[in-house]
């Protein structure tokens, strides 16, 4: 070894080249973009995945539309349901009567028809025009929104008609 000052040691550690560069930067620019890609992208699986969010899950009514047109608390007691099968079919109770329809989704929208019922009288006060309004509003919905907690169904102006929870 000599001790010329100008002279680097020969064992000296190499210094790692540093991290934090432009390089550095527009990588990480670059993942972000990419996540909100992945994020927005994305969007339209959430739309066409609705439906079957729908299936997962029997409904109980919360709230309906009366003939009024005014959101209302469903009456406690007699349990207004709602289940619908990955064929396009949708059963449960009216209150007092079973009912079934045909139903279909594309995004948000849905179209119910066919439906029917059992013709049974029930005297509760107010079960009878609960379940009419009830077939009624299903006969209106046009629009939905789901997630795992709620479901909400709208006529053609955007107006809600029932709200549905899990049971």
């Amino acid at each position: 070894m000599t001790d010329d000052p100008d002279r680097e040691p020969q064992d000296a550690p190499a210094v790692p080249p540093e991290k934090t560069g432009l390089a550095f930067y527009a990588a990480l620019a670059l993942v972000g973009i990419l996540v909100l890609m992945v994020v927005f992208l994305n969007y339209p699986a959430a739309k066409a995945s609705a439906g079957t969010l729908m299936t997962q899950t029997n409904w109980t009514l919360q709230t309906y539309t009366d003939k009024t047109g005014i959101l209302i608390p469903a009456l406690s007691g007699r349990g207004v349901t709602a289940r619908f099968a990955r064929d396009g079919s949708m059963t449960g109770s009216a209150g007092c009567n079973q009912y079934a329809a045909s139903y279909s989704t594309k995004d948000y929208s849905i179209n119910i028809t066919n439906t029917v019922s059992t013709l049974m009288f029930c005297t509760e006060p107010g079960i009878m025009d609960q379940e009419s309004a009830f077939l009624e509003d299903l006969s209106k919905a046009a629009s939905f929104r789901v997630d795992e907690s709620f479901l909400k169904m709208y006529d053609n102006a955007g107006k809600p008609l029932m709200v549905f929870i899990p049971s």
